[in-house]
This record gives structure tokens, C-alpha cells and sequence, in this order.
């Protein structure tokens, strides 16, 4: 096995930036999930789970500096308030783009229904230190792409809907992965330990550019067939780089 692809998503929820090479820290990825959109009204984070304009925007980073690329055709960047109004402005509503704070803890919102946007939002608070949504690294592998695919093959199942950090190069047609828990991975200098499943929400049914289209059956079809969940997510146990072309070694707890 071996890593096919990194990624990282500077701003939680928009589009993120494929990577040779990663730092790697008990906070995950260097730079993952380091912005957040604040909403000005409720004080949560805003999340493509509710808000799915969000996945139209790319984030991009430069050592410090961010790039933000709004579906309107402006760039907006850094932080301060003329990124604040642009991205009030093409969102309709006050927000502030926000960094986390190493003791900070986001707060966010989904619809209780994923079939209905206007359900009555679920709230739940995120790990400190960055907007993700549990866990630092979120491990996806291309037997379950093929899995899925397989099983149903009328469905889109690029790996961008997913939004992985990894994506582990393995033969065959079945979710590896899932028995990857309370298991460790090696990859070069870092190690990781597979914690849980990666439980599927609304986001998974988004449109995204690329092509990737509504499909309400992506996350019906993994309720019904897999409890939800597809890759699995695991906690940084020592950091290093990791970098593409890397083998990954799947070793006991």
C-alpha cells in the first residue's frame, strides 16, 4: 500500500490543495482546517453541512499567506475586513473568517434531516486547536472507492466528494479500512492510529466543482449498506512529513 494523494482544506469547508509532501502534528495536517467563516448572527462556524456554497470557494495556502478564490471570480486575502465583506457580500449575511486558536473549540450546525435542508439543526462542538470536525486525519482508501463504485456504479464516487486527508493506494474491492481499527499506521516518519469509523453526513451529497452533482443516493446508499461510514479516522500518535509515493505499513495497536 501506499499513499496516492494529500490534501488540506485551509478554510473549513471550501474547497481545498492537493500536496506533495505534509507536515504532520498531533493537530493533524499543517494548516488543515486552520480558518473558519464565523457567522455573525449565531456564533457558530458556518459548514458546508448546512451552508453548501461553501464547496463552490477554493482555499489555498502559502507558507502564511491565504488565498481565498470565490466562486464570483474575486480573491480575497488573508484575514481582516475586506475579506470579511467580500465573503458577507457573496454569502448574503455578516460573517468573519476567523483562525483557531490553540485552546479554541468550534461550534457547529447540520439539518437533523440530511434529505431537508431546513430541518431543525443539530449543533455540536468540534476538538481544540482547529475547525475540524472530530479527529485530526481522516483516512480514505481506493479499494472502497472501487467498493462503492461496484456496488453502485450509477452513482458519482470521486474521491473529492469525500474530502480525505489520505488517500492509501490498496488492491481489491472492499472497505479495507474498516479493519484498520484500533490498529497503527506507519508512513514514513509518522505514525497513526485508526480510531473509528468516518461516519457520512449531507456534506457527502453536495454539489462541488468538477462536476459532482447532487446525489441524494451517496449517503442513502451508505446508510443502508455500510452504517454510514466510509474511511475511518485516526489520531497522530508521532509527526513527521508524509509525502505521496510513501508505502503505508497497517501494524497492531
Amino acid at each position: 500500500m501506499k499513499v496516492a494523494g494529500l490534501w488540506r482544506y485551509p478554510v473549513k469547508s471550501m474547497q481545498g490543495e492537493s500536496r506533495d509532501s505534509v507536515q504532520v502534528s498531533e493537530r493533524g495536517f499543517a494548516g488543515d482546517r486552520q480558518f473558519g467563516v464565523l457567522d455573525a448572527g449565531s456564533g457558530t462556524i458556518v459548514s458546508a453541512k448546512k451552508e453548501g456554497r461553501l464547496l463552490q470557494a477554493r482555499a489555498l495556502l502559502a507558507g502564511v499567506e491565504l488565498t481565498i478564490r470565490l466562486p464570483t471570480g474575486e480573491t480575497a486575502m488573508g484575514t481582516g475586513p475586506s475579506v470579511d465583506a467580500a465573503l458577507s457580500a457573496w454569502l448574503g449575511r455578516p460573517v468573519h473568517l476567523i483562525e483557531a486558536r490553540p485552546e479554541g473549540r468550534g461550534t457547529y450546525q447540520m439539518p437533523a434531516d440530511f434529505e431537508d435542508d431546513d430541518s431543525e439543526p443539530v449543533e455540536w462542538q468540534g476538538p481544540r486547536g482547529s475547525f475540524a470536525d472530530s479527529s485530526p486525519v481522516h483516512l480514505l482508501t481506493t479499494a472502497s472507492l472501487r467498493a462503492m463504485a461496484a456496488e453502485r456504479p450509477d452513482l458519482q464516487w470521486a474521491v473529492a466528494r469525500f474530502r480525505p486527508n489520505v488517500l492509501i493506494e490498496t488492491a481489491g474491492e472492499e472497505c479495507i479500512e474498516q479493519g484498520w481499527l484500533g490498529r497503527r499506521l506507519s508512513v514514513g516518519e509518522v505514525e497513526l492510529e485508526v480510531r473509528r469509523p468516518c461516519s457520512r453526513c449531507v456534506m457527502t451529497t453536495r454539489v462541488q466543482p468538477g462536476g459532482i452533482e447532487r446525489q441524494l443516493d451517496v449517503l442513502r446508499h451508505l446508510n443502508a449498506a455500510h452504517g454510514t461510514n466510509l474511511g475511518v479516522l485516526a489520531r497522530v500518535v508521532r509527526g513527521g512529513t508524509i509525502a505521496a509515493g510513501q508505502p503505508v505499513d497497517v501494524h497492531a495497536g
